[in-house]
């Protein structure tokens, strides 16, 4: 009788310590999903220092000829249609610039996102960088418009519901680069 007694009693608190782990978890994991974007002269600074990194970048993935929603995780690895490979200089290169991923777009434009957060289901936040080219490819851009912006400020954005409405926002940083801020609202 005391040892099953003492078995539920270390079930009880083994199911406590569990509860507790999970909710520590989920608060931590709550605020770093929910920290503030970086400021769009941060991401500009960052773009200055690693300028070179950018370019090299551009310059690999236009000679890939990658179809329109190609994507390149932290890892290197890059994903198009339904294949995958890793590049081990992208990795080099992605790592250098601190970059979540990359996206290639149908015109030929290219996203950098540096920070954000998004899922299926909830509201999409991200700031990077994106290169436009001259000349774009001639497919069919499907995706979001740009919008030139004065500033990347919360506060000096088209606002919807409480908040940033959905968009593409640009501010130039140079012929071709710009600081970019996606937002998309669930």
């Amino acid at each position: 009788m005391l040892k099953e007694l003492f078995l539920v009693i270390t079930q009880v608190i083994a199911l406590v310590i569990t509860l507790f782990v999970v909710c520590i978890g989920g608060a931590l994991a709550w605020l770093m999903w929910d920290a503030p974007l970086p400021s769009e002269q941060f991401v500009r600074q960052q773009f200055v220092r690693q300028r070179s990194d950018y370019v090299a970048l551009v310059l690999l993935l236009q000679k890939e000829k990658l179809v329109s929603g190609a994507h390149v995780g932290s890892d290197g690895t890059i994903s198009y249609d339904e294949h995958s490979r890793a590049v081990p200089v992208y990795r080099e290169l992605i790592d250098r610039i601190g970059a979540k991923y990359i996206l290639v777009r149908e015109d030929g434009s290219i996203e950098f996102a540096l920070r954000g957060h998004g899922c299926t289901i909830c509201s999409d936040s991200y700031i990077g960088v994106r290169y436009v080219p001259n000349v774009p490819n001639e497919a069919p851009y499907s995706g979001w418009t740009q919008q030139l912006v004065d500033s990347l400020e919360s506060a000096k954005l088209p606002q919807e519901g409480g908040g940033v409405a959905s968009g593409l926002y640009v501010v130039p940083i140079e012929p071709n680069w710009y600081v970019y801020r996606f937002e998309y609202r669930e």
